[in-house]
């Protein structure tokens, strides 16, 4: 699912359903795609009104996913990126949705940026979104120390004050605003489990 979010875009869009265009996507790439993950991946990408369209299988899944799941499928994605644009895609819409909605996994991000290069530059490609101050700070610090950041790097220079007064006081003050938060052991449980509670960054 990862390689065709990324590198399908719209070349298969003449062929009538989706199965088509998963089965050609992998002939074209030389992938051996078993007939269980082929019903599985149109299954995902025929539900819930996504209408085969990959990019808004992501957006759904972001909002609708458990915080692991997100993480995974990013690990996913960086394994097969390969430019630019595949990173912008990656920050987009994925590391920053869950830095702004699940922010108090930012030891997670700092303790990979630290071992891999990739994962540190594809995060220079992150905006600040809906993160607290806090998790937009240190989300800064890792940014601050590539030496080749994606071209859509919001200056350093510009602080960390920089998209705040777009804000609300919740945003800014919050880590985890997503449907998920972690308990008392630090596991992700769904809101509803933990009455509304709301949760910090770590």
């Amino acid at each position: 699912m990862a390689r065709f979010w990324l590198e399908a875009e719209s070349q298969y869009d003449y062929l009538n359903s989706t199965k088509e265009r998963l089965v050609r996507f992998a002939q074209d790439k030389g992938l051996d795609v078993g007939q269980t993950t082929l019903k599985n991946v149109t299954t995902h990408l025929d539900g819930n009104q996504i209408n085969g369209d990959p990019a808004r299988w992501v957006t759904f899944f972001c909002f609708w996913y458990h915080p692991r799941a997100l993480w995974d499928f990013m690990m996913n994605a960086l394994e097969v990126a390969e430019t630019d644009d595949h990173y912008q895609a990656i920050a987009t819409s994925l590391a920053e949705h869950i830095l702004a909605h699940y922010g108090s996994v930012i030891p997670h991000f700092e303790g990979l940026a630290q071992k891999d290069d990739n994962f540190a530059r594809m995060l220079t490609g992150v905006w600040r979104h809906r993160m607290s101050d806090d998790v937009w700070m240190r989300l800064r610090v890792i940014q601050s120390r590539v030496d080749d950041p994606l071209p859509t790097l919001i200056p350093i220079e510009n602080g960390v004050e920089y998209m705040a007064e777009n804000l609300s006081e919740f945003d800014r003050m919050t880590a985890n605003k997503g449907r998920y938060l972690p308990d008392e052991n630090g596991a992700w449980r769904h809101r509803s489990e933990l009455n509304g509670r709301d949760a910090g960054c770590d």
